[in-house]
């Protein structure tokens, strides 16, 4: 007689009600594994997507500064015609001649400040806030992919933001006639942003199965 025959018929039973628990736990387990991986991968879109709206929100509130900055620029240059000095950036032609703004310069002059101070500044300080807790995306080493740029473009912003909190403190509160932040111009007080990081960061989440804030918007047309 077989070791087989001569198991009793409960214990058989037994052992094999204890295996196929034992695989519907296993295949539990698995799906559980699945779920909490898809979950992880989710969050980690959703957090580089916070980026990316915050790199978006910020282009856009760069350009309308820039509109007025042409602005104030033009209505000098055809006052004064005979300045400003070659070579120096918008703040040192705006600073030399402040005390001198028409009431319409002026006000000009203190709209580009207020977006200097409540509408750039907040977002850098989020964007601080958001590269100060990441843990995943800042720490790549897979070089020559887009993960691995995009790890090296934004310890490169950490740097370039600290660099514009450290200006902004010591440049805007105490001293009205500065209203730009600006590192990486004619006076070069600083580390640029990086070039191309909204495109590392669309590229990233594109490998991921996301989609940036500006593609979103295309997609509902507007």
């Amino acid at each position: 007689m077989s070791q087989l025959a001569s198991v009793p018929e409960w214990l058989g039973t037994a052992v094999i009600g204890a295996i196929i628990a034992a695989l519907g736990y296993v295949a539990k387990l698995a799906a559980d594994l699945v779920r909490q991986w898809r979950k992880n991968k989710a969050i980690e879109a959703a957090r580089l997507l916070q980026m990316a709206s915050l790199l978006q929100a910020s282009r856009e509130v760069f350009i309308s500064q820039r509109k007025l900055i042409t602005r104030l620029q033009e209505a000098l240059d055809a006052r004064l015609p005979t300045r400003p000095a070659p070579g120096i950036g918008y703040e040192r032609q705006f600073t030399e001649v402040f005390a001198i703004f028409t009431p319409e310069e002026r006000e000009l002059h203190r709209l580009i400040r207020s977006i200097t101070e409540h509408g750039l500044r907040p977002l850098n300080l989020a964007m601080s806030d958001w590269l100060s807790t990441d843990i995943t995306y800042r720490n790549s080493h897979e070089v020559g992919t887009a993960r691995g740029r995009l790890a090296w473009k934004l310890n490169r912003l950490d740097t370039h933001l600290r660099l514009w909190h450290a200006k902004y403190a010591a440049w805007i509160p105490e001293y009205p006639e500065h209203a730009l932040v600006y590192l990486a111009d004619e006076e070069d007080h600083g580390l640029g942003f990086p070039v191309g990081l909204d495109a590392t960061v669309k590229e990233v989440l594109s490998s991921m199965g996301g989609s940036s804030p500006s593609e979103k918007a295309n997609a509902h047309g507007t």
